[in-house]
């Protein structure tokens, strides 16, 4: 049997569309010209949107292109540039940016993009650019911490007029269940997986020590780092003491705490220092230093360590007093 010339099959998959297509029918009439696509326009806090650049030039124009986000909103993980392809009389490039959103939740901007050809002095340069594109970014509780918020079952069936048989053969189920349960157990190798419900306090220390090691090297990779650990502390006290700290601006946390439960309320104070350390950050550009960075860290993880349920239960029975038969 005869095998296909590999030259070919490469030639064709060089010809292969992209995932995005040009947002081009036919080249453009300028000798310049730049589009944006953004890909999703909905995301949560830290979710990774896609700007997909394309550029056109004319053959024998040289472009000046930088495609770089100076906006502390978002952080920029990576930058991917294809190479020119040709594209009628013309060469097309394109260049995507993976970008983090740090602010929110709201509305944010992607901030416009520019191209300019390269002249001689006192020639004047063409500029293509494009428009902001709005985002909408919404809260982390939606992403990947709200998907670990199991809902409560079901309401318990209400009784019939059968009590007497459902009585009786809700025993013997039980029974039944019971006996196979116990079988099982006795089955049941060392290492078969159990399903364990992960308290509220081991959550948020894994979600910390990811923290701990994220870069703090750009005031923008410093807002990350803030909003990261802000929002470990949120999620842990709506999980753990009831609080709808995520969607509340530090002032509605602060004076919902008043009515909540006396151990949250012991620890007010630190939780107003940490909040009120990470607004600075997020809203007033504030850069802190490496050691106010480690504070607000041992801060929050100490919060954590002291009002862990585990912990309180295990203090409040041994300072109960034993019962002494009379």
């Amino acid at each position: 049997m005869r095998r296909a010339p590999l030259v070919p099959l490469l030639l064709l998959a060089a010809c292969a569309e992209p995932d995005v297509p040009l947002p081009w029918s036919a080249p453009p009439e300028q000798p310049l010209d730049l589009r944006v696509t953004v890909r999703p326009l909905h995301v949560a806090l830290l979710q990774p949107i896609t700007v997909t650049l394309d550029r056109y030039r004319a053959d024998g124009v040289e472009v000046s292109f930088q495609p770089v986000v100076e906006d502390e909103r978002f952080v920029t993980d990576r930058i991917t540039k294809a190479e020119e392809r040709a594209f009628g009389d013309g060469w097309v490039q394109r260049t995507e940016l993976v970008l983090l959103p740090v602010a929110g939740p709201g509305e944010l901007q992607v901030p416009a993009f520019a191209a300019e050809t390269v002249v001689a002095a006192g020639e004047e340069p063409q500029v293509a650019t494009t428009d902001e594109v709005t985002i909408t970014v919404d809260s982390a509780l939606q992403g990947e911490h709200g998907a670990g918020i199991e809902a409560p079952g079901g309401p318990f069936a209400a009784r019939t007029n059968w009590w007497l048989w459902g009585g009786g053969a809700a025993a013997l189920l039980l029974a039944g269940a019971a006996l196979a349960r116990w079988f099982a157990r006795r089955r049941r190798a060392p290492d078969d997986p159990l399903t364990v419900a992960v308290p509220a306090h081991v959550r948020a220390l894994r979600e910390l020590q990811r923290w701990r090691g994220a870069p703090r090297g750009t005031p923008a990779e410093v807002a990350a780092f803030y909003v990261g650990v802000s929002q470990v502390l949120r999620v842990y006290l709506e999980e753990r003491f009831g609080l709808h700290a995520p969607e509340r601006t530090t002032e509605e946390f602060l004076r919902d705490l008043e009515s909540a439960d006396t151990l949250a309320r012991a620890h007010r104070a630190e939780l107003e220092r940490f909040l009120q350390q990470c607004d600075l950050v997020k809203f007033a550009a504030v850069v802190p230093g490496e050691e106010e960075h480690q504070r607000t860290f041992e801060l929050a993880e100490a919060f954590i360590e002291s009002t862990r349920a585990d912990r309180i239960e295990r203090e409040a029975a041994t300072a109960r007093p034993s019962e002494v038969p009379a």
